[in-house]
């Protein structure tokens, strides 16, 4: 017993020691005087400096995969492998910016690579479509008749051909031979023999309303009936041979008249 209250006094003396010891450092720590404000010391010369040349510890750079900081500094720079990598070769649609089409500056022109007739094939594919003028031309008598300017261009230029046609039937049967098979065996470009071919399959399409016309030329039909049917007729057939001669010029290919392009495109064959 006596040696357990020994025990107990000694660690009761201890940490009585261990407090006063701390009160007393709390007190030093108080009454320690006010040393007042503190002075900053610049490690460069006046504050002024520090304002206009501030010290940089590292580089600084702006951009991602900038060759060279901001401030002069340079850094390693990417090889050209690497580099490739990084190179956007798209435009803001996502298409390729080396596969993007040149317009052409003007509405004939001749020098477009990216178009589908080239050169002298585009002559030559407008040539097939005189044979439909030809054997069309009866159909516009009305509207000769009604636009007398029409009618003084078709007698010019177009009605001197009819009337040897005409003369002589054999003409128009060899020249619609000729379009038929000629672009085959003399090696003509696949879009001249295409027109060929469409030419012809409007002239043949121009056959059933001939038929009709003399079957009631005979007849006591009204005019007012004739009429818009026979106009009807040419303006048909002269809207499509405008469509594909302006497409031919501008190197396009006059594919979009229903039926018939698409019966010259399996008439001519893949290649």
């Amino acid at each position: 017993m006596k040696s357990h209250r020994k025990t107990h006094l000694t660690l009761l003396l201890a940490t009585q020691q261990l407090s006063l010891r701390t009160c007393s450092g709390f007190a030093s720590l108080r009454c320690r005087p006010n040393p007042g404000p503190r002075s900053l010391s610049f490690p460069i010369d006046g504050p002024k400096q520090l304002f206009e040349n501030p010290p940089s510890t590292a580089p600084r750079c702006s951009r991602l995969f900038a060759s060279e900081h901001d401030d002069g500094e340079k850094t390693n720079k990417i090889s050209n492998e690497n580099s490739d990598a990084y190179t956007n070769d798209l435009d803001i649609f996502g298409q390729p910016k080396q596969k993007q089409k040149k317009k052409s500056t003007s509405f004939f022109s001749f020098d477009d690579d990216e178009s589908e007739i080239q050169g002298p094939d585009r002559i030559k594919s407008c040539i097939p479509y005189a044979l439909v003028l030809i054997d069309g031309d009866s159909f516009g008598r009305y509207i000769y008749e009604r636009i007398p300017p029409l009618g003084t261009l078709d007698y010019v230029f177009l009605r001197p051909i009819v009337d040897a046609f005409r003369a002589a039937p054999i003409l128009s049967i060899l020249l619609f031979t000729a379009f038929a098979l000629g672009p085959r065996f003399t090696g003509q470009s696949r879009s001249v023999r295409f027109n060929a071919q469409q030419a012809v399959l409007m002239d043949v399409a121009l056959i059933f309303p001939t038929i009709i016309g003399d079957s009631i030329e005979g007849e006591n039909v009204a005019r007012a009936l004739v009429e818009p049917c026979t106009n009807f007729v040419w303006y048909a057939y002269v809207t499509g041979v405008f469509y594909c001669v302006i497409c031919n010029l501008r190197g396009k290919k006059p594919d979009g008249i229903p039926f018939v392009s698409q019966a010259a495109e399996m008439a001519i064959g893949p290649f």
